[in-house]
């Protein structure tokens, strides 16, 4: 007999075949932070309507498609005592510990009184807070597990103090060090955790970037006499961080901090994803295979 598998299901598609027969295909994510495509045909036989977030005990067999391996599902059952939590990639962070890290880097290094207080207003909205700590920094490109959004904000932060330090006579660190902090902030808006990591409507429609400067501006918005110059600063922080027009940044960096920001967050998410693939692939030493988004293979050595 056939044991089935738990998993979370998250951006299911549904639709018909070409002779009309409803099928869904769906991404299967299980507890162990392993993510495969799914396949069910005939899911009208299905004794509940498959929903994002779902928790399902489902039999199937591992087929190739298009060269990655797909669960063909034979039947499926939702699971209503699961936790959706319980599904989300993890790595053991410390997000408490993280967290706190970085809010005595704040308080140590930002002096600027308009900058403290947007720091402030940050650090006081609790609703933001709980899930910048928790959420994860991509679905599955970088730090793409519980708690990554923080560790990789906590990183570019670290390297903005550094940068900032060596280049002090060419950039303003501190507002560098801002930028490290909001950069990536749309993201707790762009997706929800609870649902498997899904897209929301205004992630879809906006992207974290000018999500990210909509929440800065309502921070700056209760800052008496926030200067004007210094708010599109921190903005074009924010928007110029994936560097290229092609990559989603509606302006390319046009400051030094903006330009130093964009290469310490790249750096940043590639060596996360260097470590990522060497470890979901086993790689001790040696070639990892070949990498569709980085456009390479990569090499391990002692």
């Amino acid at each position: 007999m056939e044991i089935p598998y738990r998993y979370m299901l998250t951006d299911i598609i549904k639709s018909v075949t070409k002779d009309g027969k409803p099928y869904l295909r769906a991404i299967m994510c299980d507890k162990e932070g392993n993510r495969k495509n799914g396949i069910m045909f005939e899911s009208n036989k299905l004794e509940f309507d498959p929903q994002n977030g779902d928790i399902v005990d489902a039999i199937g067999m591992i087929q190739q498609f298009g060269g990655q391996d797909q669960l063909k599902i034979t039947s499926m059952t939702r699971v209503t005592d699961a936790d959706p939590a319980d599904f989300l990639p993890k790595r053991g962070i410390d997000c408490e510990a993280l967290m706190q890290e970085l809010e005595l880097l704040l308080i140590e290094k930002i002096n600027d009184e308009h900058l403290s207080a947007l720091v402030e207003q940050f650090l006081a909205d609790k609703d933001t807070i709980d899930s910048f700590k928790k959420m994860p920094a991509a679905k599955s490109v970088h730090h793409a597990y519980v708690g990554g959004l923080l560790e990789h904000t906590l990183s570019i932060i670290r390297l903005s103090v550094l940068v900032g330090g060596y280049y002090k006579d060419m950039i303003n660190t501190e507002h560098l060090i801002i930028g490290a902090l909001f950069h990536d902030i749309g993201k707790v808006k762009e997706m929800q955790a609870g649902t498997g990591l899904e897209y929301t409507d205004s992630g879809k429609l906006m992207g974290h970037l000018l999500l990210g400067v909509e929440m800065l501006n309502g921070y700056i918005s209760k800052i008496d006499g926030f200067p004007e110059e210094l708010k599109y600063l921190m903005s074009h922080l924010i928007v110029s961080h994936h560097g290229l027009l092609e990559y989603g940044s509606p302006k390319k960096p046009k400051t030094p901090e903006a330009f130093v920001l964009h290469h310490l967050d790249d750096m940043d998410a590639k060596l996360n994803t260097f470590y990522s693939i060497f470890e979901r692939e086993g790689v001790e030493q040696g070639w990892s295979g070949y990498d569709r988004l980085l456009e390479r293979q990569l090499f391990k050595h002692s």
